[in-house]
């Protein structure tokens, strides 16, 4: 695995306790893709041509429960960033190589995703 990804998280309650995690995650590749879903539209996004996913994160440039994803035909809310990190937690998407957005939100939406993946499986 010739590239590593730098991962690092923070989430704390205002004046309560706080859980962060930091981590280095060996790949192959990773792929860094900027889509725009116009509004009203449905539109396929390809993930990866093969290989295993080991990192996923879908940031939408304005989150919004009206921008959603299809995973085994369930709509998933886009109303925050979604972080995926390790096989064990991209498996929840069931093996999809490319996600399914709808977006109802009002307008145009800009959807950030970084992918580590291994290229050689």
């Amino acid at each position: 695995m010739g590239e590593k990804i730098n991962w690092n998280y923070v989430a704390q309650a205002l004046n309560g306790p706080s859980v962060s995690a930091a981590g280095e995650l060996a790949v192959d590749a990773y792929d860094k893709l900027q889509v725009t879903i116009a509004d009203t539209a449905t539109q396929q996004v390809d993930l990866v041509p093969s290989g295993t996913v080991s990192l996923l994160v879908i940031n939408p440039q304005t989150p919004s429960a009206d921008l959603t994803y299809d995973v085994g035909g369930t709509d998933v809310p886009l109303d925050g960033p979604h972080i995926l990190i390790g096989a064990g937690a991209v498996s929840l998407l069931g093996g999809a190589t490319s996600l399914t957005f709808t977006n109802n939100s009002g307008a145009d939406a800009v959807i950030e995703i970084l992918i580590g993946r291994d290229a050689t499986p």
